[in-house]
């Protein structure tokens, strides 16, 4: 397990701050279920946000990109990572089919294991797993938006039509706008947060349901195996060259930080404030980021 302690913030105030950037609501009972109230805000936050971000995406197609090319090692990564060039260059993930496998894949795992291994008892397990769903789709949703916001105002060329644009030119279908929205990769976003996610409500299960000792012989298992994949979906962007090494580290990046801020409203390892003791008080000003 690898722990990362900041103690000048708390997570929530961090969760909170990451709300108003959001325009979503600051929970006022961390760590229990849910008001409606909370949930219709979150719920028109994020609609709004993924409406704004594909609006943004489409809005002009023509506009002088902020990132025009490759940066840092991008060339280079981009070559070697990707391997040859070609028009017709594609894998079983580059698609938007493909973009739902790992989401919807996980949706499913999840809900499986909360079924499976309720957290609450029975009386509270429908509204359990509710909430995860809710949350879970709720956070892809904004996920979602918030890339295709900064694909439109960023505007970065793909990989294909930079590096080789006399190779892109030869393409029956061009589409310029789909062509300029390189920065940041969805595939990368999208399956950064679904595997963050699944892996935060596996570990909790495996906390609840093993003896410490045998959770700490298994718990490498869920990042491992979640971040692996994730990764391996990213590859598949710059494979594809449809995304340059840059596009899929922020992509990532932000994935993460979604999940992590949806998962915070869920986080039952944090007791409601009104409960707390002077140790759970120390311990709810540190933010305690757990892969």
């Amino acid at each position: 397990m690898i722990s990362y302690k900041f103690t000048s913030m708390p997570i929530r105030k961090l969760a909170a701050i990451l709300c108003f950037c959001l325009g979503l609501p600051a929970l006022s009972q961390a760590g229990g279920f849910l008001s409606a109230e909370d949930a219709g805000i979150i719920t028109a936050s994020t609609i709004g946000i993924f409406v704004l971000g594909h609006h943004v995406k489409n809005l002009d197609s023509s506009k002088t990109p902020l990132i025009g090319g490759p940066i840092l090692f991008d060339r280079k990564l981009q070559r070697f990572l990707g391997g040859d060039c070609s028009i017709d260059k594609t894998n079983f993930l580059d698609s938007e089919l493909g973009s739902a496998v790992t989401p919807v894949s996980a949706a499913l795992i999840m809900l499986s294991a909360d079924l499976k291994w309720p957290m609450s008892g029975d009386r509270e397990r429908g509204q359990l797993v509710a909430q995860n769903l809710f949350l879970y789709g709720a956070g892809l949703l904004a996920t979602k938006g918030i890339t295709d916001l900064t694909k439109g105002i960023v505007a970065r060329p793909r990989p294909l039509p930079c590096l080789e644009p006399e190779l892109a030119g030869l393409r029956t279908n061009i589409d310029h706008a789909y062509d300029h929205n390189s920065f940041f990769s969805g595939h990368a976003s999208s399956a950064f947060f679904a595997m963050t996610f699944l892996n935060k409500r596996i570990r909790a299960i495996m906390r609840n349901e093993m003896t410490p000792g045998k959770y700490n012989k298994y718990s490498w298992v869920s990042p491992a195996t979640a971040f692996s994949w994730a990764t391996f979906v990213g590859w598949t962007r710059i494979h594809a060259y449809k995304h340059f090494p840059t596009d899929i580290i922020v992509g990532a990046a932000a994935g993460i930080l979604m999940a992590e801020l949806f998962y915070s409203f869920n986080d039952f390892d944090f007791p409601p404030l009104s409960y707390t003791t002077p140790q759970q008080v120390k311990q709810l000003f540190s933010i305690r980021l757990t892969f």
